[in-house]
């Protein structure tokens, strides 16, 4: 059976987060993160079908849990590899097919929905980093190409969609941990990769 606990990292007893609300054996946790301020365990919870996923925050001193908001489909809720991305006001992104689509939502600190950031007919693959004295989003998905991916920003208003990388093919970007310069390795077909900084 699947438990969340948290302990002091100088010992102690656990502090179990109350996960009562779900059915022991049918609690799948997929990922675990902390809150930037460490006061809450965030996990996302689902059931063994993934019909949904809970986003949930467990407040580490009391154990007691409380639902941001849940993910649901009458088919399958496939888990990203990313725990939210945390701004500096408490608030955060979070990437969600709900739409069919891979995108960005913006969401308050407690699980309400601000707005969603990009849209369309394409895919948000991954968050690459937020710029946010710039007020700038990056990431890669397949806005121009469903084949192949590229670098993207947008503002954080969800306004000046921007493709960063111009040359045909398939794009995947590092950035630096200030998200002012990146490292873009591309290929296509006739194109061994190539590696440029930009």
């Amino acid at each position: 059976l699947a438990r969340l606990g948290v302990v002091s990292v100088a010992g102690g007893e656990t502090r179990w987060v109350d996960t009562g609300e779900y059915t022991p054996t049918d609690l799948l946790l997929v990922r675990v993160a902390w809150s930037p301020d460490s006061r809450r365990v965030v996990y996302q919870a689902q059931n063994r079908e993934q019909t949904f996923l809970d986003l949930n925050a467990g407040d580490a001193s009391t154990g007691k849990s409380s639902k941001l908001f849940r993910e649901t489909t009458r088919a399958w809720v496939e888990p990203t590899d990313e725990n939210p991305t945390w701004l500096k006001d408490g608030s955060f992104l979070w990437r969600s097919e709900r739409t069919g689509w891979m995108h960005i939502y913006h969401y308050s600190s407690d699980g309400r929905l601000i707005k969603q950031i990009t849209d369309g007919k394409w895919e948000v693959r991954g968050l690459d980093g937020v710029d946010e004295q710039a007020g700038f989003i990056y990431f890669h998905g397949t806005e121009h190409s469903h084949i192949a991916e590229h670098v993207y920003r947008i503002r954080l208003d969800g306004t000046g969609l921007t493709r960063l990388t111009q040359t045909e093919g398939s794009h995947a970007a590092n950035f630096n941990p200030t998200n002012t310069l990146f490292v873009d390795r591309f290929s296509d077909i006739n194109t061994p990769p190539q590696v440029r900084l930009y």
